[in-house]
């Protein structure tokens, strides 16, 4: 796992960022959503190999919570640890002030909820039919989120 680096987004990062982000999502964020993300202070990280992004984390800081925004990993990369990596490295990055984060992830995305499982997150509830989808999967158009929350130290001070 060693040649794999963890380090804060820069603007010249965007485009492999919207390009991962273009692969993964159904309805992906544009390079101007990821460059107004960066710029308006958000915690955003990315992993590389060999100076190659190969994935990223968007945590929104709000006083002593955060919003994990979106969070993604190359098809290339996925199921090697790109991902746990990632995501522990940005969540240590809110500092210890941060005691509760919070995030929406498809209901059918289940690496992804083992993930957060892994590091601590637990479901708190469903948004039904929030996002939206492939009618060929859902018949509907619309899929679940599952709520999700970690908390970290102690909230109550």
């Amino acid at each position: 796992m060693s040649r794999y680096a963890i380090r804060l987004m820069l603007l010249t990062d965007i485009a492999q960022v919207a390009n991962i982000e273009r692969q993964v999502e159904f309805h992906p964020w544009s390079e101007r959503q990821f460059q107004e993300s960066l710029t308006a202070g958000q915690r955003c990280t990315v992993i590389i190999n060999s100076e190659q992004v190969i994935g990223f984390c968007i945590l929104q800081p709000v006083l002593d919570e955060a919003n994990l925004l979106l969070m993604a990993i190359d098809p290339k990369y996925q199921g090697q640890g790109c991902g746990l990596m990632l995501l522990e490295e940005s969540l240590a990055l809110l500092g210890e002030g941060c005691v509760m984060v919070f995030l929406e992830v498809r209901g059918s995305n289940t690496p992804a909820i083992s993930l957060y499982q892994k590091v601590g997150f637990h479901q708190m509830g469903i948004r039904k039919n929030y996002y939206p989808a492939d009618r060929a999967v859902f018949a509907n158009g619309k899929e679940d989120a599952v709520l999700m929350a970690l908390t970290r130290g102690n909230p109550f001070g």
